[in-house]
């Protein structure tokens, strides 16, 4: 249509341009005539040149007409050829969709193939089985119906056994299914934050006494009192396992030696008993004859009389710090307890750290107090005699009885435990956990029958007992458990051994004497045999115990 308006455009152009040329070439004669005549003025030229540009609009409407004729052109070939290529592109997705088809229809008719030839194989071999079963029942007869018969009941013993072990597996799942746990991993680090032991002050109060002793020593070195030796950090605080650091009591075992003219002899109480409670240390003179010779400061005890020793020289220990020939607790305690505030004083650290000697009838209390911060700490001293070489002290503490005599220095294995701690230290490394297990139960022990020693002594068979290597951070919770039905294990039979005592098996950093390794274990729960009372109280401790433990992992508190 605009073809066709176009072209009647063009014509009409050309009729008019037609007639203007008809006209034109009038006034081109009429003015030839008037040039002749030279009547006409030169102004006339403009018209006749404007009348000679009507041409252009001839070829500016063919131009035009040849444009549009070419670009329709373009245009009617352009949509062909892209109707054409859609075309083949629909047939190739069809050809494509026939094919994927066909291959489906054959995967599938393989598929039914194979599975009739399955069904068929499968009946080929339950007729065969079932076959040859009849023909054993034909040529056995009973013979092969007791056989069957046995058969079936070991297949029912095996199933019953599989089920066991798929129950016990089952138990493994949920186990570990537990101790990975989010919940259990959230529990687990929240009890291992809180009871992370802290910053003690171990290394501080080991000096201080350094000072102490050191001081002591060189104002009494020409004394006929006790030798004292430097001192050894020993309990919960120097093995690492106090429960919180308010409660902590810094406890340091200070060996002492007879001094020159006296010697200790170490008797160990009543013929038979390993560990010994009813330990004395019986004191004898000694002669001093050769020092009096070459040195002359003192006078032998043994070749002096009494009015001549009286008017030169002190007393001796046994007239001093002893009961009879034997050295008494007490009276040692007393006397170092009276010494300590002046020979504090002559310490270098004493404008800094107050000391206050506290009452106590067995060994020295002291409360040492910070003069800038007010920061207490408490600090207990006893006094031990080592036994030979070993790494056992008679000491004296209070036996477990409940009056303990002056003269009685009680046979104590601190040391030895300590040594112990310090070697799982070294072996297990620092991510092992024995350590926050032992001070969670110290914390949630506080209050009930179980006394901390039993449960340091329940964890120390568990450490010889289960390898180093799974008491790492990630068994924190198994360890826990492990602890609760080791517990329940020795009361249910009133039976815990002593660690050391019968232990063949001990690291050669713990020197003990040949009768531990050799002796009988001693039974620690031998109370509950003989009191069915405190059994009753025990198991009722236990389970008080077993509750604050699961409100602590559970609640924080």
């Amino acid at each position: 249509m605009a073809l066709v308006l176009v072209l009647a455009l063009l014509v009409r152009a050309l009729i008019v341009s037609g007639s203007d040329h008809a006209v034109m070439l009038e006034h081109v004669q009429q003015h030839e005539k008037e040039q002749r005549n030279g009547e006409q003025s030169w102004v006339d030229m403009s018209a006749l040149l404007f009348t000679l540009l009507d041409y252009w609009k001839i070829w500016l409407c063919t131009g035009l007409f040849v444009f549009l004729f070419w670009n329709m052109w373009r245009s009617l070939k352009r949509k062909q050829h892209e109707e054409g290529g859609q075309q083949e592109q629909q047939e190739r997705e069809e050809q494509v969709e026939e094919v994927e088809r066909e291959e489906q229809q054959e995967q599938v008719e393989q598929e039914e193939q194979l599975e009739r030839v399955e069904e068929v194989e499968q009946e080929d071999q339950v007729e065969h089985v079932e076959q040859e079963e009849q023909e054993e029942r034909e040529d056995q007869g009973e013979h092969v119906e007791q056989e069957e018969q046995e058969e079936r009941e070991d297949q029912g013993e095996q199933v019953q056994q599989e089920e066991q072990v798929e129950e016990v597996e089952r138990e493994d799942e949920e186990d570990e299914y537990f101790y990975h746990s989010a919940l259990t991993r959230y529990i687990a680090r929240r009890a291992w934050k809180k009871m992370q032991g802290k910053a003690t002050k171990c290394v501080l109060v080991e000096e201080l006494m350094r000072d102490l002793l050191q001081t002591y020593t060189f104002v009494y070195s020409n004394s006929f009192y006790p030798v004292l030796q430097p001192a050894i950090g020993v309990g919960s605080a120097f093995e690492g396992w106090s429960p919180c650091e308010e409660d902590i009591v810094y406890r340091l075992l200070v060996p002492i030696k007879a001094p020159h003219g006296h010697v200790f002899h170490p008797e160990l109480g009543e013929e038979g008993e390993v560990l010994a409670r009813n330990s004395r240390i019986r004191v004898e003179l000694v002669c001093m004859c050769t020092r009096e010779q070459q040195l002359g400061d003192v006078l032998c005890f043994l070749h002096h009389s009494e009015e001549e020793l009286s008017q030169n020289q002190q007393p001796s220990l046994l007239q001093t710090l002893c009961t009879g020939s034997y050295l008494d607790v007490q009276k040692t305690a007393a006397w170092f307890n009276k010494q300590v505030p002046r020979t504090w004083r002559l310490t270098h650290r004493a404008h800094r750290y107050g000391l206050k000697v506290l009452p106590s009838s067995r060994s020295c209390k002291l409360q040492v107090t910070d003069t800038s911060s007010g920061e207490k700490v408490h600090v207990e001293l006893l006094f031990g005699v080592q036994q030979g070489n070993l790494d056992i002290f008679l000491s004296s503490q209070n036996a477990e009885a409940v009056f303990t005599p002056s003269t009685t220095w009680p046979q104590s294995c601190a040391v030895a435990e300590r040594k112990y701690f310090e070697y799982v230290a070294r072996t297990a490394g620092p991510n092992s956990c024995h350590l926050v297990c032992l001070r969670l139960f110290a914390h949630i022990l506080v209050g009930m029958g179980f006394s901390s020693y039993t449960i340091k002594t329940l964890l120390l068979h568990l450490l010889a007992i289960i390898p180093l290597e799974d008491w790492r951070r990630r068994h924190f919770l198994s360890r826990l458990e492990n602890l609760l039905q080791y517990l329940q294990y020795c009361l249910n039979d009133k039976l815990l051994n002593h660690f050391l005592l019968g232990n063949a098996t001990m690291p050669d950093e713990v020197v003990l004497p040949q009768a531990f390794q050799t002796a009988s274990p001693l039974n620690l729960f031998q109370h509950l045999e003989q009191d069915p009372d405190a059994h009753s109280r025990a198991l009722r401790d236990f389970k008080e115990l077993k509750d604050r433990l699961f409100r602590l992992l559970l609640f924080g508190r």
